[in-house]
């Protein structure tokens, strides 16, 4: 019992002491890892914003890209591993063994997914398995690697539905990530990444992070995300609508564009010449402009009833008082003005109705310089519209000099002479649907994320009256039940509008090629939009009648099989 007892004895003493050997190694380990400060730091990339439509569907995000690369000198077996990755890569077997032939690092690929990538991983854990990777030694030292799997420096721009909704939204740039056009661009600073996340921490022998106050954590500053005001159905199908025209009409381009008359949100922003972001070639580059505020052209027409609305809400003129027509020829100076119709008087509303050239520029010669100068700038001429997109030209009206002479006033009334976008037309035209009210028309809702922070407001300004912009309404109205623009009639909707045709100016003179425009309003009890259709260089007809307006009518029953619009006025209304 006694010897027992001394076995015992001893059996616990080299116990103690081995847990305290063990106990004694571990902390060695352990405090020789923390002595050696080993800390380590990794930085958590941010994110540039995301871009999304109205209902939250994502147009353009980020997405981390990894680049696949291998030093052939470490392939023990090439024919192995150039079979195996010729699963995976688009490059066959040939033409990855002759890439790993060379005695350097390469890169087999250069965008690949993060799920491409933790696939890639595990196969190189596989082939390493399996003996396809050997050691090699350069200045001395030997170098081992298998394939090597790193981020990208800049993630990929990714565009899920293609040419939608562009060339609004732009692109960024490959070697920058810089957005180059449209919002991209516009909203840079926005969508930009405020800095990257950072960890910094102490670790244990086995690489485990000690949660003491040595740790450090910085999170990463995404950029913001932009919600915008875009209806991607409506989007889309006005897409379809602008790409058909163009084709049916042989024309060089469409464009067309819906507003929220009372807020100034752009519900689609269309054209036919667009193009996808990923695959920009030298025959899509032009089509990266936004051409409906690049783009400026003399408007003809559609200028007509800004004249008769300054003349109006000045009280210079009531809209049945008598204009003479002169039976289709006029003559101010030198030059001779005509018109389709020779008749011998007009009402001043008939004017718009039957799109007199002669009446307008009779009214035009009613205004003072000043008052044609300074009425169609408070309209939102010869200068930016406001609208969210970059490299918005301002247009040109003439000088307040120029404007003292007849003939500038005159051609004026009729769209020559001058130079307009088609947002600047559609911000203006939106006044006479707006109770006389200017709104500038943007294309961002509001934007969401850390410090995000709110949506400056927009213009907002009295214009004309409001007497005078319901003069204007009704005039546009009779002006497509009974005047030049009856294509733009849609049986149960209050449509309105006028029609512009003009020949393109070149050096020294004008072309025998036109733009063709509508614009005008579409109205239910709920809604109220303004629509704007621009057609440039048709070849097959060239009135804006048989052109832009049929094309404004298929835009509005869009609007109406998207509910977007209540087709419930009867005749009469």
């Amino acid at each position: 019992m006694e010897k027992t007892g001394k076995i015992l004895a001893i059996f616990l003493l080299v116990f103690l002491f081995f847990v305290i050997f063990i106990a004694g190694v571990v902390n060695t380990i352990h405090k020789h890892s923390l002595d050696r400060g080993y800390l380590r730091t990794e930085t958590q990339k941010p994110f540039r914003g995301a871009v999304m439509a109205q209902d939250g569907l994502i147009l353009a995000s980020s997405q981390r890209t990894y680049s696949l690369a291998f030093d052939g000198r470490n392939a023990a077996n090439p024919k192995l591993i150039a079979q195996t990755l010729s699963l995976y890569l688009p490059q066959n077997e040939s033409e990855i063994t002759q890439l790993l032939e060379r005695e350097s690092r390469v890169f087999l690929a250069r965008d690949l997914t993060i799920t491409e990538a933790k696939n890639l991983a595990h196969l190189s854990r596989e082939l390493d398995r399996k003996g396809a990777f050997r050691s090699f030694v350069q200045n001395g030292a030997t170098i081992r690697y298998a394939l090597e799997i790193t981020p990208n420096e800049i993630d990929t721009r990714v565009y899920p539905y293609g040419e939608l909704a562009q060339p609004i939204l732009g692109f960024v740039q490959k070697t920058s990530g810089a957005g180059q056009m449209g919002v991209e661009r516009f909203y840079e600073p926005q969508l930009t990444p405020a800095h990257s996340g950072r960890l910094r921490a102490q670790r244990d022998a086995g690489g485990n992070l000690i949660y003491n106050d040595d740790l450090e954590l910085t999170k990463p500053q995404h950029g913001l995300n932009a919600h915008l005001t875009i209806d991607p159905k409506l989007q889309a199908r006005l897409e379809t609508i602008a790409t058909d025209a163009k084709a049916s009409n042989d024309a060089a381009e469409v464009i067309i564009g819906i507003m929220d008359s009372r807020t100034g949100k752009i519900a689609a922003l269309a054209t036919s010449n667009r193009y996808d972001a990923k695959l920009i070639t030298n025959e899509t580059l032009a089509n990266t402009k936004m051409n409906a505020v690049q783009y400026a052209f003399e408007p003809g027409s559609v200028m007509k009833p800004f004249i008769l609305a300054l003349l109006l809400d000045d009280g210079q003129i009531g809209q049945f008082d008598l204009v003479r027509g002169f039976n289709g020829k006029f003559k101010i100076g030198t030059e001779t003005i005509t018109d389709v119709t020779g008749r011998e008087w007009f009402s001043a509303e008939d004017v718009i109705v039957f799109s007199s050239n002669i009446g307008i520029a009779q009214l035009a010669l009613h205004l003072s310089a000043y008052k044609i100068f300074d009425g169609l700038s408070s309209f939102g001429f010869s200068r930016v519209s406001g609208v969210d997109l970059p490299y918005e030209s301002a247009g040109t009206i003439p000088t307040l000099t120029k404007y003292r002479t007849d003939i500038y006033r005159a051609t004026t009334g009729y769209g020559y002479g001058l130079s307009v976008t088609f947002v600047q037309l559609l911000k203006a035209y939106n006044v006479f649907n707006n109770n006389g009210k200017i709104v500038t028309p943007r294309l961002l809702q509001r934007l969401i994320g850390s410090g995000a922070p709110p949506i400056a407001a927009g213009e907002t300004r009295r214009v004309i009256g409001e007497s005078t912009a319901e003069k204007m309404l009704a005039i546009l109205r009779k002006t497509v039940e009974k005047g030049s623009a009856k294509e733009a009639l849609v049986a149960g909707v209050f449509t309105a509008g006028k029609t512009g045709t003009a020949h393109i100016a070149s050096a020294g003179g004008y072309k025998n090629d036109y733009h063709n425009s509508f614009f005008g309003f579409a109205n239910d009890d709920a809604h109220r939009y303004t629509i704007g259709v621009l057609v440039v260089d048709p070849k097959r007809l060239h009135f804006a009648s048989r052109t832009a307006a049929p094309i404004f009518a298929d835009t509005v029953k869009l609007l109406v099989s998207l509910n977007l619009l209540n087709a419930s006025l009867t005749k009469g209304d």
